[in-house]
């Protein structure tokens, strides 16, 4: 049995950390700290005893009377016995009378408070820069009221179990407010194992025995006899036992021990099991448990269990990954600018992990979150992969992985049978593969047949694989017969782009300039081109001094014959992407592709409700109008329209002059043309349709937009073209204004399925989609169905939120508070009008009340 005296080691420890002068005692503080018990007791204590000492190495055996001594004496107590008893609390004999129950728990507290220390050192993460997970709590404290034996954290590596079973620990039994003070909670780790055992403390044994206390005497069987003596529960937590680096056989006699301590709890339901373990190891210990139904009875998985998956341990929250990112001093408007895929990638908490390392500390180079991902998986696949003994065999199954999808055209899954071929030697490796999450089991097993699909954990891992494949192949040196492989093999997608950013990443960091043209000639979308261009830039501007390479990477020219303007769309209406369009003004080398870049800024101020923004832009645009755009294109010039809408939101006046050319569009939309609209033409089309809205002018708004698509008939066939999708929401708004509920529905319909079927070409062209849901949710509000309109306009609110387009929220506000104010929802009609009014207050446009009035009007 344990010493009872190590009930004081945390104890100590605190008045250890108090003499030094700090509140907590880190790795790098053990040296000086050994040099100064040296320096006042005249007797050494090293630098590795005290990592031990605070649990920041593993002890291999207890303390020894000398180091506990000389850590008393350094706390000015005469050795180890002065300081226990000057320490001893004699514990209340109202709340704990029973001296056995007394006993369990000290031990219990003992090494449970050690446990917890050593799991927070080892955090990836500093401990208290992690945040809690209450559904966790949730899960634990369903677990505890429910007649359940045991319960299990089923989760791949890194995805913060161990973290969490700390905050759980904490927050149920050992923090000052704990929920569950009276219960008993025995805590511990596989890698504390060691030093427990040559404390008495030896794991198998007490497994064995059942925890029993003494000669015989078997501590359930006391306490079912004497039931007054039971204070509480005996919770036992067992943190990481698929981590003890211990044969296969033995691995799966421990677990079988421990199932028949949990089945042999039937008489005893306060006795509570919890265990955190790897999901690969659960499928291949317990998953053939499944087949009893004794299993399910004592074990509680929670209704977060995914059998496909072996997972029931959710991925952190959005809100819990921005509460660390806040935690690591990352800029709040940073963490604004990362789009909604790249949060979903942090949700991992390794991913987390990683992204914090690069972002902390004075050089913050890989904040933006393109170059983030880029390091972020570079360096996870040299941990995981490379950098381990078995990295042969590891890239033996992934290039066999690579070869049965296709590098993706034959999907993401591949049959678990056909990937290993039954050859034992990648069994090791592929079994880390798994725990690593790298890749993923989903067991699509049934009473008739066994089938076990193979994923990679992430596209993005797919991606990278696959480009480093086909560089492998082409020695290491991208040629342009490569480049057109790829192009005519793989489909326009987010995974072809993703494959061609890696390889651009490669060539940028190998000195392949000319890599970057033949890129950029291959017969793409421009939506492909897109993205590929805003991670070039992102590139070459992430330092700051690196903006003049970028513009030496395209030779002179090379602008003016491929104009930027055919690949800067809605994409980069993001207000995380000013600093790339800036970037990319300097690339421009055409009038229309400077002008559409300021289009794009003024429109992304405009909905920021940014006043100071936009005269700037309209100042930027301004100069850049020749008369002959005029004559020869629009019937009103850009720079007149934007003037006319801003002047509208901010004054509350209308310009009549301009006015009037606005209504000027029916004497230059006649006939038609097969030539696609230009820049100028787009820019006009788009606002006009604003405008009119803001008058209140529905007829014109749908003859408007029926002239564009007489006279622009290709437009109407081109399903994902952004210039269209606006202009059918500009006709469903006309629709719904003019009470034809019926056009306005399925013109919503179409958009919504245009949306969902084509996500890739919306990635962040949100601004439409909002219109969109706002018009269609006004439509459900007209047809009486208000639950459907509510859940329409709540969703465009938090698209809009997102996204920080101010008009927009505005807009939507005013129509959820007329919802709420008919189904007299008070709180959540309040809370809108408080965000509404701290809106207000933050923009100098003040004259767009009744705007949103006219925008959000019913007939």
């Amino acid at each position: 049995m344990i010493d009872l005296s190590y009930d004081f080691i945390i104890t100590l420890q605190n008045e250890v950390s108090r003499k030094f002068g700090a509140d907590t005692i880190t790795p790098s503080d053990c040296k000086r700290l050994s040099d100064l018990i040296r320096d006042e007791t005249t007797k050494a204590v090293s630098e590795t005893t005290l990592k031990r000492v605070f649990g920041f190495a593993t002890t291999k055996h207890s303390f020894s009377r000398y180091t506990l001594n000389t850590l008393a004496q350094y706390c000015n107590y005469k050795d180890w016995d002065d300081f226990q008893a000057q320490h001893y609390v004699q514990t209340d004999g109202n709340e704990l009378n029973d001296s056995k129950w007394l006993e369990l728990k000290n031990k219990a507290v003992t090494i449970s408070h050690y446990t917890i220390l050593t799991l927070k050192n080892r955090s990836g993460i500093p401990f208290a820069l992690t945040v809690p997970r209450p559904s966790c709590f949730a899960h634990i404290e369903r677990f505890l009221e429910s007649d359940y034996a045991a319960t299990a954290l089923i989760a791949p590596s890194g995805w913060g179990k161990s973290v969490t079973l700390v905050h759980m620990a904490e927050h149920f039994w050992f923090s000052k407010d704990a929920k569950f003070k009276k219960d008993i909670c025995w805590f511990i780790h596989a890698h504390a194992a060691g030093s427990l055992l040559l404390r008495g403390f030896s794991l198998a044994t007490w497994l064995d025995n059942q925890l029993n206390l003494g000669a015989g005497e078997n501590f359930r069987e006391y306490f079912a006899s004497h039931f007054d003596k039971l204070r509480g529960r005996l919770i036992l937590i067992i943190d990481g036992f698929d981590e003890i680096t211990i044969a296969g056989d033995k691995l799966k006699l421990l677990y079988t021990k421990l199932e028949e301590f949990v089945y042999s709890n039937d008489l005893f339901p306060w006795v509570k099991v919890i265990l955190s373990i790897r999901s690969s190891t659960w499928s291949d210990i317990f998953q053939h448990s499944l087949q009893y139904p004794a299993f399910r009875r004592y074990w509680y998985l929670g209704p977060e269990m995914d059998e496909e998956t072996s997972i029931n341990l959710p991925s952190l929250t959005e809100q819990e990954v921005k509460s660390v990112l806040y935690n690591h001093r990352i800029d709040p408007a940073t963490v604004r600018t990362f789009s909604e895929g790249f949060l979903q990638k942090l949700r991992f908490p390794y991913y987390l992990q990683l992204f914090c390392q690069l972002n902390t500390g004075p050089e913050q180079h890989f904040v933006s979150e393109h170059l983030s991902l880029f390091e972020m998986i570079s360096k996870f696949v040299q941990t995981k992969v490379f950098n381990t003994p078995t990295n042969t065999f590891k890239v033996r199954i992934i290039e066999k992985m690579l070869w049965l999808l296709d590098l993706g055209k034959a999907g993401q899954h591949t049959d678990k049978n056909l990937l290993l071929n039954k050859n034992a030697d990648l069994f090791p490796a592929y079994k880390e593969l798994l725990a690593d999450n790298i890749l993923v089991e989903e067991n699509l097993s049934q009473e008739v047949m066994f089938l076990v699909k193979v994923r990679f954990a992430h596209q993005f891992l797919l991606e990278y694989f696959s480009a480093m494949h086909y560089i492998k192949q082409a020695g290491d040196l991208i040629d342009e017969h490569m480049l057109q492989k790829i192009a005519k093999q793989l489909p326009s997608s987010s995974y072809r782009v993703g494959i061609f950013k890696w390889l651009l990443r490669y060539a940028i960091n190998n000195d392949q300039p000319e890599v970057i043209h033949k890129i950029f000639y291959l017969p793409l979308s421009t939506m492909e081109k897109s993205y590929l261009l805003e991670y070039l830039a992102l590139h070459y501007q992430h330092e700051g001094e690196k903006q003049t390479v970028l513009n030496t990477v395209f030779p002179q020219g090379y602008f003016r014959r491929n104009p930027l303007s055919r690949f800067i769309n809605d994409n980069f209406l993001h207000f995380g992407k000013k600093k790339v369009l800036n970037a990319l003004l300097d690339l421009s080398e055409m009038p229309d592709d400077k002008l559409k870049i300021r289009s794009i800024l003024f429109t992304m101020s405009l909905l920021q409700l940014d006043a100071e923004q936009c005269e700037q832009e309209l100042s930027n645009i301004k100069k850049l109008i020749s008369p002959e755009t005029i004559d020869d294109e629009v019937w009103v010039s850009p720079y007149d329209l934007y003037l006319f809408i801003y002047e509208y939101l901010k004054f509350g006046i209308i310009n009549e002059n301009i006015k009037d050319k606005i209504y000027n569009y029916s004497r230059y939309l006649t006939g038609s043309t097969r030539h696609a609209p230009t820049v100028a033409q787009e820019m006009v089309f788009r606002m006009t349709g604003m405008a009119f809205a803001l008058l209140n002018d529905n007829t014109h708004i749908f003859n408007y937009t029926k002239r564009i698509f007489d006279c622009f008939p290709a437009l109407v066939h081109q399903r994902t073209n952004p210039l269209r999708v606006s202009l059918l929401c500009w006709q469903a708004l006309a629709h719904l204004h003019l009470d034809n509920l019926a056009l306005a529905n399925k013109i919503c319909q179409h958009t919504d399925k245009l949306i969902k079927t084509y996500p890739f070409d919306f990635t962040s062209g949100r601004h439409i989609e909002v219109l969109q849901k706002m018009i269609l949710a006004e439509v459900y509000y007209k047809e009486k169905e208000l639950n459907r309109a509510i859940r329409t306009a709540e969703a465009a609110i938090e698209i809009s939120q997102k996204m920080d387009f101010k008009l927009l929220l505005l807009t939507g506000f005013k129509l959820l508070n007329k919802m709420y104010a008919q189904v007299r929802f008070d709180k959540q009609y309040n809370q809108t009008q408080q965000q509404m009014t701290l809106i207000n207050k933050s923009t100098s446009f003040k004259h767009f009340d009744k705007v949103l009035a006219t925008v959000t009007q019913t007939s």
